[in-house]
């Protein structure tokens, strides 16, 4: 009896540090206002935007807001470009959003986004999509595109396949996915090339991103769904980018992946940093347990507590890097922080002791990444939470991919930490269709199956998953 009330005890102790319900709350009130508005949707709707002003408005060239008019040089360069990635990742940010909350307008908005990219992005003669937009001109060469670009192209209409098994929508993500992994792969180096053709510099670059982002951003989501022989095939290919990582890429002395290879291998070189090295240990972890290779699984697991525990401050929010001298830069950058808070709970779903992690990371993130008054994250945050209003908040490389990650990875894991189901929406031709809680496995229990208006062939699926892990 005394056992048995210690065990129950402990239990009550271990629980979601941030409940389930919060997460939708921070998805609802902090997130889907930034983006569920007209100045958001494009013209026409689908073509969404890639800068917009931190207080939600259209940038316009004729009257900048201060933040894009004068921001960071790498921003500066590319103000009034339009990339395909961001089109993307706002795509898979509306389909974030109807998984979440059922709502039909955000699953119509992911559609909008994907008939853009499908019409406009990819190119039917090479299999290859366009990565930018320059005063309408698109841009670079076929070949000289970048596998990272490439694959962020694909994340969006992989988000829709995974709602709703659209049999075109795969066959263009299948068509993008072979011109990946025919027209870079190199034989020799034994890995995806950044680029494959171009300056020397560029074809030269061995990039971490250039395996790591066809995991995260489309592989590792399909795999479990695709109908056979893709199923098998993209299974033998997440193990084989895994093991790329592993074997080419980790440094065992460091705890660390080293983010390229061309260059010296050091602390402070290009993506040598917290947010990459949880990333993919993340997704090696996920693809270890989807392909039944235990041994991946164990060196996830035991490399990412120990990334964990170099990134955690004794105040209890994340840091972003070891600087040059080994020390934790204590800034936090969004990104970062977000794949340390998604690494730790997936982590918790085994290993309760990182729940207790949370409470102090995810706890600021709520208070201190939120921008309270114009809604979304702030890009970068001093280590107290200090914020710097005059940086942008939405450019090439940010929007909000990553924060709604954050907020369905934080959903789905804090109700598995509450022994409470997690409910998720899918738009199903046929209700009885495999379904999967985002990257995690789970047991589908309760399906509630109502008419999709606007989605002829479609129904509502509202499924609430157990055993989540």
């Amino acid at each position: 009896m005394l056992r048995r009330f210690l065990i129950h005890s402990l239990s009550a102790v271990l629980v979601a540090a941030v409940p389930g319900q919060r997460w939708l709350d921070h998805f609802n009130r902090d997130l889907l206002p930034f983006w569920n508005v007209p100045a958001a949707w494009g013209t026409p709707r689908g073509d969404f935007p890639t800068f917009r002003c931190n207080d939600g408005n259209l940038f316009s060239p004729a009257s900048p807001c201060p933040e894009i008019a004068d921001p960071p040089g790498w921003i500066k360069a590319s103000a009034g470009m339009e990339f395909t990635r961001m089109k993307s990742r706002q795509t898979f940010f509306y389909g974030a959003a109807y998984h979440l909350t059922g709502d039909p307008a955000m699953l119509a908005l992911a559609r909008d986004g994907v008939r853009f990219l499908r019409a406009k992005a990819l190119d039917k003669d090479t299999g290859s999509a366009v990565t930018f937009w320059d005063k309408g001109v698109p841009g670079p060469p076929v070949l000289e595109r970048t596998t990272q670009d490439l694959a962020y192209a694909e994340l969006g209409m992989a988000m829709y396949y995974y709602l709703t098994r659209d049999p075109e929508v795969l066959a263009d993500i299948v068509r993008l996915k072979d011109h990946i992994f025919t027209r870079y792969w190199d034989k020799d180096w034994g890995m995806l090339r950044w680029a494959a053709k171009g300056p020397a510099e560029e074809t030269g670059r061995q990039e971490l991103v250039a395996q790591l982002d066809q995991v995260n951003a489309y592989m590792l989501l399909l795999a479990p769904i695709l109908p056979e022989p893709l199923r098998t095939q993209w299974k033998a290919d997440l193990v084989r980018l895994a093991r790329v990582m592993v074997e080419k890429y980790h440094s065992p002395e460091r705890h660390l992946f080293w983010g390229t290879l061309h260059e010296p291998r050091a602390l402070g070189t290009r993506h040598t940093d917290f947010g990459h090295t949880a990333k993919a240990l993340w997704m090696i972890g996920r693809i270890g347990r989807l392909a039944g290779d235990e041994a991946l699984a164990r060196f996830a697991d035991t490399e990412g507590a120990a990334v964990l525990d170099m990134a955690l401050l004794p105040d209890g929010t994340w840091g972003s890097k070891l600087r040059r001298d080994g020390t934790v830069e204590p800034s936090k950058e969004w990104w970062i922080y977000a794949e340390l808070d998604q690494l730790a709970a997936t982590l918790a779903l085994a290993d309760r002791k990182w729940s207790r992690t949370l409470d102090g990371t995810a706890a600021f993130w709520l208070t201190s990444m939120v921008d309270p008054r114009h809604h979304e994250v702030w890009g970068w945050v001093g280590p107290r939470g200090e914020t710097y209003p005059d940086s942008p908040k939405i450019h090439l490389w940010k929007n909000g991919y990553h924060s709604a990650e954050h907020a369905l990875v934080g959903y789905i894991t804090s109700r598995a930490l509450e022994a409470k189901p997690a409910t998720l929406h899918f738009a199903l031709p046929d209700p009885k269709a495999p379904v999967n809680p985002y990257f995690f496995a789970g047991t589908p229990g309760t399906k509630r199956v109502s008419p999709l208006p606007g989605f002829p062939g479609l129904s509502k699926v509202e499924v609430s998953f157990s055993g989540i892990r």
